[in-house]
């Protein structure tokens, strides 16, 4: 009778131990915050329409992101004689895959977009190459601290997860 009661206490105790694992990292204390990067369309390239919400511009754009929240490091807030930007750290390959779309890319808008939302354009002049993008955003600047710390987060835990499926 006594080894069923320890046997069954374990089982508890085990389940109990496994079910806590697994339910540790199901809530985030913050709203995901998914930044994804667009190239305007050039020519007869298939492309849909978005629009700035402040300016109105519109732009076609190629529908498959270029860079993506996976591809994202780090955000910071930034302070330039335009205004407040966001400056968008990537990893060393995104880094590299910027230079060369910025450097065939030139001319062409690279479009930031905030949940699928379009926030920000930028002219690509030249390459890239420093893989660090800088975005105005169409977006109260009172916005902008929390909306950075949420790409943080939400990069974080991306690499984290990433980092999990390499091992």
């Amino acid at each position: 009778m006594q080894r069923i009661s320890w046997f069954s206490c374990l089982c508890v105790l085990g389940l109990t131990f496994l079910l806590s694992g697994c339910a540790s990292n199901s809530k985030k204390d913050y709203p995901a915050t998914v930044a994804r990067f667009l190239i305007e369309a050039r020519g007869d390239d298939a492309g849909i329409n978005i629009q700035l919400p402040v300016s109105g511009v519109v732009i076609r754009v190629s529908p498959k992101a270029m860079i993506t929240e996976y591809d994202i490091v780090s955000a910071q807030l930034v302070q330039t004689d335009l205004g407040p930007c966001v400056m968008f750290q990537l990893t060393q390959e995104a880094g590299r895959a910027l230079f060369r779309i910025s450097a065939t890319n030139q001319g062409s808008r690279l479009i930031t977009t905030i949940n699928g939302r379009a926030l920000g354009a930028r002219l690509m002049e030249r390459p890239i190459g420093d893989a660090l993008i800088i975005s105005y955003l169409e977006l109260p600047a009172s916005g902008l601290p929390e909306l950075v710390d949420n790409i943080n987060k939400t990069a974080v835990d991306l690499q984290k997860e990433l980092a999990k499926k390499k091992k």
